[in-house]
Protein backbone atom coordinates (compact mmCIF):
# COMPACT_ATOMS: atom_id res chain seq x y z
CA UNK A 1 0.00 0.00 0.00
CA UNK A 2 1.28 3.36 -1.13
CA UNK A 3 -0.09 6.57 0.84
CA UNK A 4 0.48 10.13 -0.42
CA UNK A 5 0.26 12.76 2.78
CA UNK A 6 0.43 16.09 0.59
CA UNK A 7 -0.07 17.98 3.85
CA UNK A 8 3.15 16.14 5.73
CA UNK A 9 5.18 16.34 2.17
CA UNK A 10 5.62 12.12 2.13
CA UNK A 11 4.87 9.04 0.47
CA UNK A 12 4.72 6.29 2.69
CA UNK A 13 4.87 2.24 1.80
CA UNK A 14 3.34 -0.10 3.54
CA UNK A 15 4.56 -3.56 2.84
CA UNK A 16 3.32 -6.39 4.56
CA UNK A 17 5.75 -8.62 2.61
CA UNK A 18 9.16 -6.63 2.17
CA UNK A 19 11.74 -9.60 1.93
CA UNK A 20 10.19 -10.13 -1.46
CA UNK A 21 10.01 -6.75 -2.30
CA UNK A 22 13.25 -5.01 -4.09
CA UNK A 23 13.32 -1.22 -2.70
CA UNK A 24 14.68 -0.02 -6.25
CA UNK A 25 12.33 -2.21 -8.47
CA UNK A 26 9.85 -1.36 -5.88
CA UNK A 27 10.44 2.84 -6.11
CA UNK A 28 9.84 2.58 -9.84
CA UNK A 29 7.01 1.13 -9.63
CA UNK A 30 5.64 3.83 -6.54
CA UNK A 31 7.16 6.77 -9.01
CA UNK A 32 5.34 5.41 -11.87
CA UNK A 33 2.17 5.15 -9.73
CA UNK A 34 2.77 8.84 -8.10
CA UNK A 35 3.52 10.05 -11.76
CA UNK A 36 -0.34 9.38 -12.78
CA UNK A 37 -1.62 10.60 -10.14
CA UNK A 38 -0.12 13.83 -10.77
CA UNK A 39 -1.33 13.23 -14.05
CA UNK A 40 -4.55 13.08 -12.97
CA UNK A 41 -4.70 15.99 -10.55
CA UNK A 42 -3.86 17.99 -13.29
CA UNK A 43 -6.90 16.76 -15.57
CA UNK A 44 -9.22 16.91 -12.92
CA UNK A 45 -8.26 20.79 -12.56
CA UNK A 46 -5.77 20.31 -9.28
CA UNK A 47 -7.50 22.55 -6.98
CA UNK A 48 -4.30 24.38 -5.81
CA UNK A 49 -2.43 21.60 -5.84
CA UNK A 50 1.11 22.84 -7.09
CA UNK A 51 3.21 19.71 -4.91
CA UNK A 52 3.89 16.72 -7.31
CA UNK A 53 3.51 13.52 -5.71
CA UNK A 54 6.16 12.01 -7.87
CA UNK A 55 8.91 14.80 -6.41
CA UNK A 56 7.98 13.92 -2.43
CA UNK A 57 10.54 11.75 -0.11
CA UNK A 58 9.35 7.81 -0.40
CA UNK A 59 9.39 6.51 3.14
CA UNK A 60 9.27 2.74 4.11
CA UNK A 61 7.84 2.04 7.77
CA UNK A 62 10.16 -1.18 8.38
CA UNK A 63 8.70 -1.49 11.86
CA UNK A 64 5.42 -2.50 10.69
CA UNK A 65 3.38 -5.81 11.43
CA UNK A 66 4.71 -8.51 8.68
CA UNK A 67 3.09 -11.18 7.31
CA UNK A 68 4.55 -14.91 7.00
CA UNK A 69 6.15 -15.51 3.66
CA UNK A 70 3.79 -17.72 1.87
CA UNK A 71 0.43 -16.52 4.02
CA UNK A 72 -2.26 -14.72 2.52
CA UNK A 73 -2.60 -11.76 4.88
CA UNK A 74 -1.77 -8.90 2.83
CA UNK A 75 -4.82 -8.04 2.45
CA UNK A 76 -5.42 -8.26 5.94
CA UNK A 77 -2.71 -5.83 6.57
CA UNK A 78 -3.62 -3.67 3.82
CA UNK A 79 -7.55 -3.22 5.15
CA UNK A 80 -5.81 -2.39 8.71
CA UNK A 81 -4.41 1.29 7.51
CA UNK A 82 -7.22 2.37 5.48
CA UNK A 83 -8.78 3.28 8.83
CA UNK A 84 -6.82 6.19 9.40
CA UNK A 85 -8.19 9.44 8.94
CA UNK A 86 -4.73 11.63 8.66
CA UNK A 87 -2.17 9.63 8.29
CA UNK A 88 1.28 10.18 9.18
CA UNK A 89 4.27 8.98 11.15
CA UNK A 90 2.52 8.93 14.64
CA UNK A 91 -0.73 7.88 13.82
CA UNK A 92 1.02 5.06 12.40
CA UNK A 93 3.10 4.35 15.58
CA UNK A 94 -0.21 3.85 17.03
CA UNK A 95 -0.32 0.58 15.17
Amino acid sequence: MCVVNFKDANVYVLDSLPSLSKPKVQNEKVLRVLQYLDDVIQHLGNNGCVMKAYKLPIKRLKWLPVQEPGSDDCGVHTAKYFDFEQFNEQEAAKV
